[in-house]
């Protein structure tokens, strides 16, 4: 950082432009990955509440079809 200009060409009016350091945008945008590491941080020191237990699952319907049982199982 200390070999670069102080002053660089402006693209658009090609005058001269001072050098100025800004800080990164690392928190900008709304990217899947950003909303992600905002719900994590949102939920490190506060966790979700469950306000009831799920709900269980259906069994899965019973055949009494003796051909069934030669078909493969998932």
């Amino acid at each position: 950082m200390a070999s670069a200009p102080a002053d660089t060409p402006c693209p658009s009016c090609s005058g001269a432009a001072k050098r100025r350091i800004g800080s990164p945008a690392l928190g900008a945008g709304s990217s899947p990955g950003m909303r992600a590491q905002d719900a994590t941080r949102a939920t490190a020191d506060r966790p979700d509440v469950v306000q009831s237990l799920p709900a269980s699952r259906r069994r899965a319907p019973v055949t009494t079809n003796p051909l069934h049982r030669k078909l493969p199982r998932p």
